[in-house]
């Protein structure tokens, strides 16, 4: 009764009731023959509305204040901690959150592979979002930003910007209230993401500069980091790109200070998109391999496969289609790999121009189309900007080989 997400794992289970696995196993075995739990996949449950209802009557009616706090807390626990052993395996070089010790009785999963801990946040990402706002409701405002702040990759590379939105904004509410200043910097942060993703990008400004500011008056380095590089991709987004060049460079001094070689090659790849969207196409080409050559030394593929699509709309706006599609190809390689769904559609997208500017519509369809199909899946902005190409290819003559220039952007690195 006291869970609020729509299901729940055995493992879950076991974290909120401080039991050992196998008890618990146990013991929803017992309830499942019983009927009062429906095991509606291998090792997660369900209930009836009105058993859940009468569940939540009952633990308030039996269990003291203290032992339901107790159990709120492990489960919450259990949730951040297993969402922080699948953050390395879906952004292995950004900055982990700050966790506290973990409670008693509670033990997380851990996992030995990317698509294992992929696979566990799509799974529980409903019980996730609904545990950021248990978090909140319980006064824990260090768990509800924690836990946002431990899905950051995980809504980035699936998409989900709805809930990354609602979770930001709970995060955001919850340590304002409890004067939470390091929590606030982070949610700013977090918040700001999500609503450049969704094309908000006047409120993902306003929000990142209050990030930086605050995280300048905290002394935290690697926040003020965040704040100009997010600063300078929404100036880019926005058809700024000096500006975004400036706060890169800002950036990129800062970032030298931490001496995190794989983030300077993050910068790179954002400085050398900027001068992309300037058509300094060499000073573009130059920053990317040199960001291409950091990256790959120390395996970042996430940051890897952005520099491989902004290398080919670099090619493709200077004419080298065939150079301009084997970069695609390698950048979609590399998205699909780590499962980086926006990353996919975004390269599509791109993949698409190159095959029209080379005349060939059907390619171009085909890519589109496919691109269209991630984006729509998780209800994207970018969706309407595939539709109008799709729409703009059905008006084309059979002979016009045009080099489209609308939704030229590659995607970078927020």
């Amino acid at each position: 009764g006291l869970h609020s997400g729509p299901d729940i794992s055995t493992p879950a289970a076991a974290a909120l009731a401080g039991l050992p696995l196998r008890q618990t196993r146990g013991l929803f075995s017992e309830l499942t023959c019983a009927h009062l739990l429906t095991e509606h996949a291998p090792g997660r449950y369900t209930r009836h509305d009105l058993l859940r209802v009468y569940a939540a009557e009952r633990v308030f009616t039996e269990e003291t204040p203290q032992e339901r706090d107790r159990a709120v807390q492990r489960l919450l626990a259990w949730y951040l901690h297993t969402a922080d052993a699948a953050y390395p395996f879906l952004t292995p070089h950004r900055r982990r959150v700050p966790l506290a010790p973990l409670p008693v009785s509670c033990h997380p999963l851990t996992f030995g592979a990317h698509d294992q801990a992929l696979d566990w946040c799509e799974s529980e990402r409903p019980n996730l979002v609904a545990a950021v706002r248990q978090a909140a409701a319980a006064g824990r405002p260090d768990l509800t930003w924690q836990l946002t702040a431990a899905l950051w990759g995980f809504f980035y590379l699936r998409g989900h910007l709805h809930d990354w939105l609602d979770t930001a904004r709970t995060s955001l509410c919850a340590t304002r209230d409890a004067h939470d200043r390091t929590g606030e910097a982070w949610s700013l942060d977090d918040l700001a993401c999500a609503l450049t993703q969704m094309h908000r990008y006047d409120e993902a400004i306003d929000h990142f500069r209050q990030a930086m500011a605050l995280s300048r008056q905290l002394g935290y380095a690697y926040g003020r980091r965040q704040a100009l590089v997010n600063l300078g991709y929404t100036h880019r987004l926005v058809g700024r790109p000096d500006e975004a060049v400036e706060y890169y460079r800002r950036a990129l001094a800062v970032s030298r200070t931490l001496g995190d070689p794989s983030d300077e090659g993050s910068i790179l790849t954002n400085l050398g998109d900027a001068y992309e969207q300037l058509a300094r196409f060499g000073d573009a080409i130059s920053y990317l391999e040199k960001a291409l050559s950091v990256l790959r030394a120390h395996g970042d593929r996430w940051a890897e496969g952005i520099a491989l699509d902004i290398l080919g709309t670099v090619h493709r706006r200077l004419q080298r289609h065939d150079d301009a599609v084997a970069y695609y190809h390698q950048a979609l390689d590399t998205h699909t790999g780590i499962g980086s769904r926006w990353g996919q559609a975004r390269t599509l997208g791109n993949l698409g121009d190159a095959h029209l500017a080379t005349g060939n519509p059907d390619a171009a369809r085909a890519n589109w189309e496919k691109a269209l199909a991630i984006l729509e899946k998780v209800d994207h902005p970018d969706a309407e900007e595939i539709r109008g190409r799709l729409r703009r290819l059905e008006k084309l003559p059979p002979d016009a080989r045009p080099d489209p220039t609308v939704g030229r952007e590659a995607p970078t690195l927020p």
